[in-house]
């Protein structure tokens, strides 16, 4: 069902949907791995698709009600609501984050969030845009244990970041997927 609806989309708006499949569990326990499960901030999925990321991250031990998924497509974002039923799903777009947080769920304050996972294709799309969204999500996480986690099938970093505010890595590498993908997580460089 879920590898269905995937295709569908992916057949109907390939750019926007960006790959052929979803992610493979490795990669997702590969992102989840990067968030840290203590406390009880939200954390982030941007483009959940059909919930791999997500069921990573209930198996990671964050609890269902501190998950907000950010999805902009319609059939994904019912897809994960049912899927995700304590979860808070916003159909919106990724890159209007903070604005969807501060009125979404912050009531009009931005809220402190424990960090972003991002599932989104961020290479197709204007460098601006991408470091906006990266400095968008560690403004809003938790300075110690807040980041930012993306994945991506190239070796270098899918988002261009300035080395002396931030500490931009990649992390794991999960050669089991669909392309093979490399998973880069960003802190905010402290002290």
């Amino acid at each position: 069902m879920a590898d269905s609806l995937f295709l569908r989309e992916f057949l109907r708006a390939p750019l926007r949907t960006g790959a052929q499949q979803p992610s493979s569990r490795a990669l997702g326990a590969a992102m989840a791995a990067e968030i840290d499960p203590d406390g009880t901030d939200p954390v982030v999925e941007l483009g959940p698709g059909t919930g791999v990321v997500t069921r990573a991250l209930l198996d990671r031990g964050i609890d269902e009600y501190r998950l907000v998924l950010i999805e902009l497509n319609p059939s994904f974002s019912d897809h994960v609501q049912r899927s995700f039923p304590r979860a808070t799903v916003l159909t919106g777009s990724a890159f209007d984050l903070r604005r969807l947080l501060t009125t979404e769920i912050g009531g009009g304050i931005e809220p402190r969030i424990r960090g972003v996972v991002s599932g989104l294709p961020l290479r197709g799309r204007p460098d601006a845009l991408r470091r906006r969204l990266l400095q968008d999500a560690l403004d809003l996480a938790r300075p110690a244990a807040g980041c930012f986690v993306q994945f991506t099938y190239w070796y270098d970093s899918p988002v261009p970041f300035d080395r002396a505010d931030i500490d931009g890595r990649r992390t794991r590498f999960v050669p089991f997927n669909l392309w093979p993908a490399s998973v880069w997580t960003y802190r905010r460089r402290t002290g």
